[in-house]
């Protein structure tokens, strides 16, 4: 098959309509538990995702996401606990064939067989054959900018191009649900910046959960956020409801905090945790509770002004990565940024 022949026959599209007939959730997980041997990796997990946008999935080195990803997507057997994947009773279902896609970090092609005809055995695999295959394989690789590669096998084809390419094996069939594991790892930053554009377009019509490490990226990519750790879900939510419920700020006062003055600040209310350098204090406020952070931080100036403290600076932080450093510790930041 001549697949040069074929792309310059006519430009194809992807759908942008989306699937029809789509649950309020795609994703409903209670009660999920998953050990190996005496290692607990899952650890009695509920999570619901609504029915499309881009959800990141974060958290330490060894905290669960890959076994979670795995039980999603029906690589493993669910132990304990079900999950609902997009009305289905369970991964892996029939039901579920070219619905669910997996990108997983560094994805396997042969070398020597052409692109095209590698992409046409994995729709084949799905029960789709002959043009509406062409046209879905044609369209998906215009979609990542590989479409002049068909003919070529994966032995030619750049880190970059060979990411893209993983990127379009998951789109074959529009799936609703599309699972990627470190999608921009590697690459530079024009191709990171493309496999980001794909990934906004396709969370307007599909659920797409990323994991990644890169906060920094994820925080203008995201609609949502889950933070998991020892195999348990600490937080989820918008990135605007996970930055607000708890910010740091990093204050100078007039002169240098003593170890008296700094223990009181640590009993303030609504205050998590506080750091004393000198004259420069930081601090974790829990915006939880009742009035939210305005109130956690009303409590913060009040005691500062009673323990004879006044700020002379502050500066607020609300970033995905401040917010992930006070959900799991300062501890877990290492692991993050290896």
């Amino acid at each position: 098959m001549s697949w040069a022949l074929l792309h310059h026959r006519g430009r194809t599209s992807i759908s942008k309509d989306g699937p029809v007939n789509r649950s309020h959730h795609q994703l409903r997980i209670q009660g999920l538990s998953h050990s190996f041997g005496d290692k607990v990796a899952i650890d009695h997990l509920d999570w619901s995702l609504p029915d499309r946008g881009v959800v990141g999935l974060v958290g330490p080195n060894g905290a669960g996401k890959t076994t979670l990803f795995s039980l999603i997507a029906g690589f493993l057997r669910v132990q304990q606990g079900s999950i609902e994947v997009l009305g289905a009773a369970s991964p892996g279902h029939p039901s579920l064939v070219s619905r669910v896609a997996v990108m997983p970090q560094d994805a396997i092609f042969a070398r020597d067989v052409s692109i095209g005809d590698q992409l046409m055995f994995l729709r084949a695999l799905d029960g789709v054959r002959g043009a509406t295959a062409v046209q879905e394989v044609v369209a998906t690789m215009e979609s990542v900018g590989l479409a002049g590669e068909l003919d070529r096998g994966a032995a030619v084809l750049s880190h970059g191009m060979g990411k893209r390419l993983g990127v379009a094996q998951a789109l074959l069939g529009s799936p609703e649900l599309i699972l990627f594991d470190e999608p921009t790892s590697g690459l530079d930053p024009a191709n990171a910046k493309q496999v980001r554009q794909l990934i906004r377009e396709l969370g307007k019509t599909a659920l797409v959960i990323v994991s990644s490490h890169n906060l920094l990226e994820l925080q203008d990519l995201i609609d949502e956020i889950a933070v998991i750790a020892d195999g348990q879900m600490i937080e989820s939510g918008t990135i605007e409801e996970v930055t607000r419920r708890g910010r740091r700020f990093e204050i100078r006062v007039g002169r240098l905090v003593s170890e008296e003055e700094a223990q009181q600040l640590d009993q303030t209310e609504h205050v998590r945790k506080s750091i004393v350098a000198g004259d420069r204090i930081t601090v974790d406020l829990d915006g939880s509770g009742e009035g939210g952070i305005d109130a956690a931080l009303c409590a913060l100036l009040g005691g500062l002004l009673e323990l004879g403290l006044p700020p002379h600076e502050m500066r607020e932080g609300a970033s995905l990565e401040e917010a992930y450093l006070r959900i799991t510790g300062d501890e877990a930041s290492a692991q993050l940024e290896e």
